[in-house]
């Protein structure tokens, strides 16, 4: 599909995060799979459910844009999904892997709050403000969820380093 319109790198942009939020989706069940620190685990069960009401709210900016979802590869979120296996395949030490599993998570929560700003803008730009609020929710969440794990990532270093 040709990108020759605001609207159409818009729809480009919405299928390139509705490709990643399924990347993170699979890859969140690995992080939680190679975690043991039980707040950390807790903390990615609560965002799996979130992101899969992340993928409903994409899902319904898709409708409200009149368009079928698709998804557009999203080669940044399959290069952190890529970039977290190969360090989890390297790591024996589970408090060690604990850091990673939230370090990984937390690059990922950044790449999504930036493609949602962008996304935000956009559909403000295009007034439609429903479409927004949609977004914004999802941005609300990853925030919130980013700086969670920033918060935890003093206390899982010191684990490993103990």
């Amino acid at each position: 599909m040709a990108i020759d319109t605001p609207r159409a790198m818009f729809m480009h942009e919405l299928s390139d995060i509705y490709d990643a939020e399924h990347q993170f989706l699979e890859a969140q069940h690995t992080l939680h799979d190679n975690a043991a620190d039980p707040r950390l685990r807790t903390l990615i069960e609560e965002h799996i459910k979130e992101t899969e009401e992340q993928i409903q709210n994409v899902e319904r900016v898709f409708e409200l844009m009149g368009e079928s979802p698709r998804r557009q590869p999203c080669s940044g979120a399959h290069g952190l999904v890529d970039e977290a296996e190969k360090a989890l395949a390297e790591i024996e030490n589970q408090a060690l892997k604990d850091t990673a599993v939230g370090v990984a998570a937390t690059k990922a929560e950044h790449y999504e709050i930036v493609a949602y700003k962008d996304l935000i803008d956009s559909a403000q730009m295009m007034g439609k403000a429903r479409v927004v609020r949609l977004l914004e929710r999802n941005r609300a969440q990853e925030i919130r969820t980013a700086r969670r794990l920033e918060r935890a990532a003093p206390r899982l270093l010191k684990l490993a380093a103990a």
